[in-house]
């Protein structure tokens, strides 16, 4: 019974594993993604009308097994047709989610914690009567960048407008809604500047 709970444990992973790796790179065919050299624990969810590119050597946890921390997700990515989202190169991300719109730009050696949400729109007119009567459709967007080198700590929310600059962190919860300089701590919400990081 020990040997065939052994084998149970050793052998099932590695079916899942399998099933998974199949399934991502269906889904990055399906939705038009060229990204070559990555490695996904776990299921990504992709909607892709615009454009995605994602550089090398990118690394994801995507699942409520793959991440200790913000394991209630998956890492989703959820593109319109005019949005265009671009990911560099060693960038990790666990189960967090993108909504582009317009423009969300990551830069190189990135690491975005679990539970993430980073949104370049605000889904919804601001104006009661545009948001009940008319459609919606005067929703406001607004690029978002961040720099090399960042990393935003679980559950942070980025909205839209937001640059973070280069090797500056976020702590854990927060809420950004507005320009974070270089080299500098933010946290809070709305998020405040904490201290200045040695360059």
């Amino acid at each position: 019974m020990r040997k065939l709970l052994k084998l149970y444990r050793s052998v099932i992973p590695r079916i899942i594993c399998v099933w998974n790796n199949s399934y991502n790179k269906i889904m990055f065919y399906k939705e038009n993604i060229n990204a070559n050299d990555y490695l996904i624990n776990g299921k990504i969810f992709i909607r892709n009308a615009g454009e995605i590119t994602i550089g090398n050597n990118f690394k994801a946890n995507s699942g409520k097994n793959y991440n200790p921390i913000g394991g209630d997700t998956t890492i989703r990515f959820i593109v319109r047709s005019k949005g265009h989202l671009i990911i560099g190169d060693n960038v990790g991300i666990s189960n967090s989610t993108f909504v582009c719109w317009d423009r969300i730009e990551i830069g190189d050696y990135v690491y975005i914690g679990g539970s993430c949400k980073i949104w370049d729109t605000d889904f919804h007119s601001l104006n009661p009567i545009e948001r009940r009567h008319n459609g919606d459709k005067q929703v406001r967007t607004s690029p978002i960048k961040i720099g090399d080198y960042a990393f935003i700590g679980g559950n942070s929310i980025i909205l839209k407008g937001v640059t973070i600059g280069k090797n500056s962190i976020i702590a854990a919860g927060s809420v950004v809604t507005r320009y974070v300089p270089d080299n500098e701590v933010w946290g809070g919400n709305p998020a405040k500047f904490i201290k200045k990081l040695d360059s």
